[in-house]
């Protein structure tokens, strides 16, 4: 649909137009990017109790785009995004209720929440309840349990999760430690991108811990954590060098 006509349908009050609009000015697709444009119409299709719009003008006041910061605004739009089943409003609310952003702190409600993001798709949102369950944030630690979460995100490509998952392997937590087996998800892992599994298959390489001692491949894999931005893979190449 070309952009007059989704702009004609947000003109005569059509709610999910109005968000469409607001996310190409948001995004700047086909038109100069706006913030200020986009979070009117955001807002116009949140008035009408549009989930997506919601959550959008949650995110806009949560971060300040287009207006002053108001996490207690956008906590309430979260919720009610949330409420009508919109999956990225129920991960918002989550992260809301566990680091107390316009409300309370409340870890019963962000594992419900987190809970309820998870069971209808969201990585994040298991990922998230991987970390409560071996951290013990706000509920019992059970690190069996989170290495579930975590293998359920490393399945769908989260790379976060696989660095976890190698670390838990390799001391041994909530799994049998299989030092092998936790180098096969820091590799995996850092393939896809993880800094952290970068770094320390760098220092797996120069103990000669569950792979072949080898300084080279220990500085091939510093270095690209190094270069991500890794203080402690810079550290640690300095310390070499």
């Amino acid at each position: 649909m070309a952009f007059k006509d989704v702009l004609d349908a947000a003109s005569g009050g059509d709610s999910h137009a109005q968000n469409a609009i607001g996310y190409i000015y948001f995004e700047g697709n086909g038109v100069e990017k706006n913030l200020d444009k986009a979070f009117i119409w955001f807002d116009l299709s949140a008035r009408q109790g549009d989930a997506e719009g919601q959550c959008n003008l949650g995110f806009m006041l949560t971060h300040g785009y287009g207006a002053n910061i108001n996490f207690e605004e956008a906590f309430d739009l979260y919720k009610k995004s949330a409420e009508q089943g919109y999956v990225r409003a129920q991960f918002n609310l989550a992260h809301a209720y566990s680091d107390g952003i316009g409300t309370k702190q409340n870890w019963e409600e962000a594992l419900k929440w987190y809970t309820v993001a998870s069971d209808n798709g969201s990585i994040l949102a298991c990922y998230r309840l991987g970390v409560m369950k071996e951290e013990g944030r706000g509920i019992p630690k059970d690190e069996k349990e989170a290495a579930v979460y975590y293998e359920k995100c490393f399945k769908e490509g989260y790379d976060k999760a696989g660095y976890r998952l190698g670390r838990m392997f390799l001391e041994g937590r909530g799994v049998n430690k299989d030092i092998k087996k936790a180098s096969v998800y820091f590799i995996k892992s850092a393939e896809n991108g993880s800094v952290e599994s970068m770094c320390q298959l760098g220092k797996m390489s120069l103990s000669g811990e569950g792979m072949v001692k080898s300084r080279i491949n220990a500085i091939k894999w510093l270095k690209k954590a190094s270069a991500r931005g890794s203080e402690e893979a810079k550290e640690i190449l300095a310390a070499i060098r």
